[in-house]
């Protein structure tokens, strides 16, 4: 019979198994060097190459195309790489060996670093799979309302000090995820700014955003349009409200 002379003693359960086991590495090892076509070769905190960049070597470089004609991206590549790094950062070391965190030498919101920190994304709004703008103001999206909880738009915004520094105006939303993503506000000033909706409390009589304080709110930064927020913009915003938790922790009073 062919399943008792044909192999004779041959172990084919053992074959099969050690199979496995190379199909098995070769998988990891194909993962893990798909995985570094971005940030790779490592670096130190200072932009110099790393001593020790892994047993795994940098995978030749690929090129992808981009959808709704945003052209092509090839990684790994010194240009991609130079495009989505900052120099310059207002920081200095706290340690003379790496992986201490670095102090902020300026303005941290301002200047973006620490927790207020934000990458240079492409400056462009995100688009859905149809090609249209993700996030867009409820003023024009079509069909859109608020059917739960305490619509915010007119309230007054109270700061991390309790002083109010304006007035919602509208509600920009992800059209295709049906979600909230950031508030307008009517600054006393006169200026519109964006805040993220994950950094508000709404109460029945007010927003409140306990991340930065009153005098904090101008340096928010701005959208260049009125209707659409860029990938870049909303890093931005997200990094410099969000690095107000610690940075502006002095100024912030408790108030119900």
């Amino acid at each position: 019979m062919l399943g008792t002379t044909f192999f004779g003693n041959f172990d084919l359960a053992s074959l099969a198994i050690w199979l496995f086991w190379g199909f098995f590495a070769l998988l990891i090892y194909y993962l893990q060097t798909e995985n570094m076509r971005e940030g790779y070769p490592l670096e130190t905190e200072d932009g110099l190459p790393a001593a020790n960049q892994g047993p795994f070597p940098v995978p030749r470089p690929k090129t992808f195309r981009l959808p709704h004609g945003k052209g092509d991206v090839t990684v790994p590549s010194a240009a991609n790489e130079a495009a989505h790094r900052r120099t310059g950062l207002a920081l200095a070391r706290t340690a003379v060996s790496e992986g201490f965190p670095h102090a902020p030498t300026g303005n941290a919101m301002a200047d973006g670093v620490g927790p207020a920190s934000w990458t240079p994304r492409r400056d462009e709004p995100e688009l859905d799979g149809h090609g249209h703008n993700k996030i867009v103001p409820m003023a024009l999206a079509e069909g859109f309302t608020v059917s739960a909880g305490r619509d915010p738009r007119g309230l007054p915004v109270q700061a991390a000090d309790l002083e109010v520094v304006g007035r919602i105006s509208d509600m920009w939303v992800d059209a295709p995820e049906q979600l909230v993503r950031y508030l307008e506000v009517d600054l006393n000033s006169g200026g519109k700014r964006l805040v993220p909706m994950t950094m508000v409390k709404i109460w029945p009589d007010r927003v409140r955003i306990n991340a930065i304080a009153s005098d904090s709110f101008e340096g928010i930064p701005q959208t260049r349009s009125a209707s659409e927020v860029t990938k870049l913009e909303e890093d931005k915003i997200s990094g410099y409200v969000a690095g107000g938790l610690m940075y502006d922790a002095a100024k912030r009073k408790r108030g119900f």
